[in-house]
C-alpha cells in the first residue's frame, strides 16, 4: 500500500516521465565560403576589432524563426553552441587575417595599437519560415573608426540570405552557414577597399 501512495504522489508531483523528450542538439555556426580572396594591397597596419554587439533577442544560444512577419520564437530543442554574434566576430577576425590586407588582426582591449578600428552590430538572424522550406536571414552593421584622429571612416547594413534545404532547424543551419560566407565575403571586401 505505501508504494502505491509512494508511486501516485511521485507522478503527481512530476517524478515519473509519461513520454519521451527528444534530445538537445547544438550547432557550430561556421563559415562555409571559399578560401578568402588575398587583398589587393596588404597595409603595414593593424586592425583592431571591438567584441561585436548584439540585438538582445539574438544575444542567446536560441535559434531563432519567423512564421509571419513582425513574430519571432526559438526552435525547442535546438540550440547554437554560443551566442551568434561573439561567434560571426570569431569568423570575420579568422577571415581578414586570412585576406593579408593588414600585418595583423587584434581584439580590443588588447595592448596591441592599431590603425583602423572595426566595430559589428548583429541586427538579424533568424529563419524566415514564412513559407517551407524558408531562408536563412542575416544582417548586421559595421563601422571602420580611425583611432587616431577619432574619426568614423565609414559605416555600411550588410544582408545575406540563403535558402534552407529543409523546413526545420537542421536545414535551416545549413543556410545559416551559406548565408554568414556569403555576408563575411562582403564584409571583408568592404573592409578591404574603405582600409586602401
Amino acid at each position: 500500500m505505501r508504494w502505491i501512495v509512494a508511486a501516485l504522489a511521485c507522478a503527481l508531483t512530476g517524478c515519473i516521465s509519461t513520454g519521451g523528450r527528444e534530445a538537445q542538439r547544438y550547432y557550430i555556426l561556421e563559415d562555409t565560403g571559399a578560401k578568402a580572396a588575398e587583398s589587393k594591397a596588404a597595409r603595414a597596419g593593424v586592425l583592431l576589432l571591438t567584441p561585436p554587439t548584439t540585438s538582445s533577442f539574438y544575444d542567446t544560444q536560441g535559434i531563432a524563426y519567423s512564421r509571419a512577419p513582425g513574430m519571432r520564437a526559438y526552435y525547442q530543442y535546438h540550440s547554437w553552441t554560443e551566442a551568434p554574434g561573439r561567434r560571426i566576430g570569431e569568423l570575420l577576425a579568422a577571415r581578414l587575417e586570412r585576406t593579408g590586407a593588414f600585418s595583423a588582426v587584434a581584439s580590443v582591449p588588447g595592448a596591441v595599437r592599431g590603425e583602423l578600428v572595426l566595430s559589428i552590430h548583429l541586427t538579424e538572424l533568424y529563419h524566415d519560415a514564412a513559407a517551407a522550406p524558408g531562408t536563412a536571414r542575416v544582417a548586421l552593421v559595421a563601422e571602420l573608426v580611425d583611432p587616431s584622429r577619432r574619426a568614423l571612416v565609414t559605416r555600411r547594413s550588410f544582408e545575406a540570405s540563403a535558402p534552407a534545404a529543409t523546413y526545420d532547424a537542421p536545414g535551416a543551419v545549413l543556410a545559416f552557414n551559406r548565408a554568414i560566407a556569403l555576408l563575411l565575403d562582403d564584409v571583408t571586401a568592404w573592409v578591404d577597399g574603405a582600409a586602401r
